[in-house]
């Protein structure tokens, strides 16, 4: 099902970007000098994707690369999903495999959050992911990269930079990257656990949704991330219809994006018998209800990055809110 990637090889493609006069030179000078993936992750270090971003392994982590990930039957992943079981979390197989599309899911914040903050889409070779005591997704190791990104990029060009690409053309181009992270353990987990692929997508896009709205609103727009988050999965039908119900919810002093999953994550098969608040099994008032306690207890948002794709406010925009400053 894993759509075919648009640019699938790095530096085939590659293409500098010039543009004129001293600005042009300054932003060749800084692409001989730093690396796209470097500045990405220095980008992604202020916000809070509940996660972090490494591109050197720490030795103290235990890895789980694209290749374990993808072998539920031997060696670490058969370990992690026993301890799935062993924490109630995975108290089956299908279960299990629920749990760890939903962390592999989270992990796909690195490439959307890149998306989101710096208009560049990762195409990723290799990576490896690591857990906490928790069991929930602590650290993703970006091994082998290479981004795609608009043309007026500062470091197109940079180490690591493949290809520039319009604007319109990277929703498509960040929905493969993410299929491509994602399809090989989806195949996987279908075949070792017998949870259906809609479930198993589900698990995924419900992630991935969270991760969308999660960085838009520390960009100060908490309903761009809905809208990219809807048109990138409207891409592709399978995706489509496993993609969770999106909507606003009011709690307190708080707004927030909440969501019904399109497929349970059998959670509640567990000694604790407990449903997540958006399992789409419990009655819709339960779910609203338990929503709104959520959004309620939550912090204000505090905005950290803002959007690339913002309009700049006018010379004469700018003069005008500086004579407000102090009140009129």
């Amino acid at each position: 099902m894993a759509p075919e990637l648009s640019v699938n090889a790095r530096g085939r493609n590659a293409r500098r970007y010039r543009d004129p006069g001293v600005r042009g030179a300054t932003q060749e000078a800084a692409a001989r000098t730093q690396s796209v993936l470097a500045d990405t992750v220095a980008t992604l270090a202020t916000f809070e994707l509940h996660m972090s971003v490494a591109s050197a392994s720490t030795t103290q982590s235990r890895w789980f690369d694209d290749r374990a990930l993808a072998s539920p039957r031997r060696g670490a992943l058969a370990d992690l999903l026993q301890a799935f079981e062993a924490q109630g979390i995975g108290p089956n197989r299908k279960a299990a495999s629920a749990s760890l599309l939903l962390r592999l899911g989270w992990a796909g914040g690195f490439a959307i959050a890149a998306y989101l903050a710096r208009r560049r889409v990762p195409t990723i070779s290799a990576y490896a992911v690591c857990f906490s005591e928790m069991l929930l997704v602590q650290s993703i190791w970006v091994r082998d990269v290479g981004f795609v990104g608009a043309h007026d990029d500062p470091l197109a060009g940079a180490r690591g930079w493949i290809a520039g690409a319009e604007v319109t053309e990277l929703p498509r181009l960040l929905l493969d990257s993410l299929v491509a992270f994602t399809e090989p353990v989806v195949a996987t987990q279908h075949a070792w656990s017998g949870l259906s692929r809609h479930a198993l997508w589900a698990m995924a896009t419900s992630s991935w949704a969270e991760q969308f709205t999660n960085v838009a609103r520390q960009m100060g727009d908490e309903q761009r991330g809905v809208r990219e988050a809807t048109a990138v999965l409207d891409l592709v039908p399978e995706l489509r219809r496993a993609a969770p119900t999106l909507y606003a919810v009011a709690g307190g002093r708080n707004a927030r994006t909440c969501q019904r999953r399109s497929a349970c994550c059998l959670y509640f098969k567990g000694s604790a018998r407990h449903f997540c608040a958006s399992c789409p099994i419990i009655p819709e008032t339960e779910r609203l209800e338990r929503n709104r306690s959520w959004v309620a207890s939550q912090p204000p948002p505090r905005t950290l990055v803002s959007d690339p794709l913002a309009p700049r406010p006018t010379a004469l925009e700018r003069s005008v809110a500086s004579t407000r400053v102090g009140g009129v």
